[in-house]
């Protein structure tokens, strides 16, 4: 498989594994993104590792982890510091502390991005952009919109779930049999 197919494939994966861990979709999405540039950079060179998930998600957890801790240490001396997580917590937790290191949490991160507080424009959008892997310039030409207005629709939806609390989580074990009535606006 080559290197593109393979990001393609594992950037959702990677991405669903950190929010689910931390709740923070645009700080994962951003460790996301350093992680992959940091492989376009050190694969080539060094050889691709044996498990190129669990190297993605390390090294996005590092990257989340140092943002954090950069965070909180502004706050500190910004004084308020009584926002943020003590610093132990802050520790990520390793590839290999996952419970179960083969679970793909890419369906919660679907039924995140399909979140009812959501419109279905803005649920399709985001979907595409985190699970789907593709770019904003992609999205944008699919809606016929311009790109910034693309960005915009995938940066609201991230507020509006970030706003209405929500964690990573499947939908409610009564709402299985309505399916998409809990995450999205389709009518099955």
């Amino acid at each position: 498989m080559n290197f593109d197919a393979l990001i393609r494939e594992l950037a959702p994966q990677v991405l669903a594994i950190l929010v689910r861990r931390y709740g923070q979709f645009d700080a994962c999405e951003d460790a996301v993104q350093e992680a992959l540039l940091a492989a376009a950079v050190q694969w080539p060179a060094d050889g691709m590792p044996d498990n190129p998930r669990a190297w993605l998600v390390t090294v996005a957890a590092r990257r989340l982890t140092d943002q954090f801790r950069s965070e909180h240490a502004r706050r500190r001396r910004e004084e308020s510091a009584a926002t943020m997580a003590p610093a132990d917590e802050l520790v990520a937790p390793g590839a290999d502390d996952d419970r179960d290191p083969d679970r793909d949490d890419t369906l919660t991160l679907l039924f995140l991005c399909c979140h009812p507080a959501l419109t279905g424009p803005s649920q399709v959008a985001l979907t595409l952009r985190a699970v789907g892997g593709l770019s904003t310039a992609e999205i944008a030409r699919a809606f016929l919109v311009p790109e910034a207005t693309m960005a915009q629709r995938v940066s609201r939806a991230k507020q509006r779930i970030k706003a209405a609390g929500s964690g990573f989580q499947m939908p409610p074990p009564g709402n299985a049999r309505s399916g998409c009535a809990w995450c999205c606006t389709c009518s099955i």
